[in-house]
């Protein structure tokens, strides 16, 4: 069934429910590299004095980050949420907001500095009142008077850290070739979401896709050409799911769309799309290919699916009969 077959059927649908870039959806996990590491940062930097913030902006841009100043805390709160691509804060010790809350108010709230390092500037001889904060949150503090050079060392090393971390909570997330979310985190998300499902009275649309004749790609062309297949199938679902659907690499060739609020008419819709997509030719490094693609629908239906074991076999099960009906098909669970 083509598109232009169930157009009446997509017109039911709510204007603008399947089709928009998902861009939570694709997310390739960057190489761990010393260029990725040495990239400038946005720096937010708390001082109440401004010549020290003038100075110290100067000695950071020097590196090429880019530093945003703020001279209290109530500042720097408005700053953290307008700028999303801050990965570092610098504050002074004594900085505290209007209302005379301090740093160690903010350290103890890791949510409120959006989980950015922090590092400390002292103008006391006495580091005992460092050691709270360490243990609060701040990753390192630098004792006045401080050179250049030191500052921009510890500089260099929180954002190391931060984007290790950072990269590996990713990949632990992340399916490293096709830059989608893994297995283990739609079994999260599939319970989480048929659980609310339930609570809600709202449906939820499940797909199990399988790569037709994978295996044959790899055997025939070599493996570098069936990556870029697993790859390319990434980037065009991500073209037709909603932004908050999830698709995950389930394994292999095979892969899931989670639909919160998707019943029957869109789960197939958003099927459908897919299968088309998949029928243009794919650039690989051995030539053209078309790898199409078989799908098995189901929509949460709390008297079948007890369990997301349920669910998910009952989207198994069409999958298999969209194998067996000649593949390149979707099949919607009854």
């Amino acid at each position: 069934m083509g598109l232009d077959d169930q157009k009446s059927s997509e017109e039911a649908v709510d204007p603008g429910l399947w089709g928009s870039q998902a861009t939570t959806c694709y997310n390739r996990v960057p190489e761990l590299s010393a260029v990725e590491f040495d990239t400038p940062a946005e720096i937010l930097f708390l001082e109440t004095e401004a010549a020290e913030r003038e100075a110290t902006q100067k000695v950071l841009a020097s590196q090429g980050h880019h530093v945003v100043t703020a001279q209290d805390w109530q500042q720097a709160l408005s700053l953290l949420e307008s700028r999303p691509a801050l990965e570092l804060i610098i504050s002074d010790l004594e900085s505290v907001d209007p209302q005379g809350l301090s740093l160690a108010h903010y350290l103890s709230e890791p949510h409120l500095l959006n989980n950015l390092p922090v590092i400390i500037l002292s103008r006391g001889q006495d580091l005992t009142p460092l050691f709270g904060h360490l243990s609060a949150g701040s990753v390192d503090f630098l004792q006045r008077p401080f050179s250049s050079e030191e500052l921009l060392m510890r500089t260099q090393k929180a954002l190391i850290q931060s984007r290790t971390m950072r990269l590996y909570l990713s990949a632990a997330h992340r399916d490293h070739l096709t830059g989608l979310y893994n297995k283990r985190v739609f079994s999260e998300m599939l319970k989480r979401e048929m659980s609310r499902a339930q609570r809600y009275g709202v449906p939820l649309g499940l797909l199990f896709a399988d790569l037709d004749h994978f295996k044959q790609v790899n055997d025939t062309y070599g493996h570098q050409a069936g990556d870029q297949v697993l790859q390319a199938f990434a980037l065009r679902v991500c073209q037709w799911v909603r932004e908050g659907d999830l698709v995950a690499r389930y394994g292999g060739e095979e892969f899931t769309m989670l639909g919160p609020g998707a019943g029957r008419q869109g789960i197939s819709i958003l099927g459908e799309r897919i299968r088309q997509a998949m029928e243009r030719p794919i650039d690989t490094d051995s030539g053209e290919l078309v790898v199409t693609i078989s799908m098995g629908a189901a929509v949460f239906e709390p008297a079948k699916d007890d369990s997301p074991e349920d669910f998910l076999k009952r989207a198994d099960q069409a999958l298999y009969q969209a194998k067996e009906g000649g593949r390149n098909r979707m099949v919607l669970a009854d």
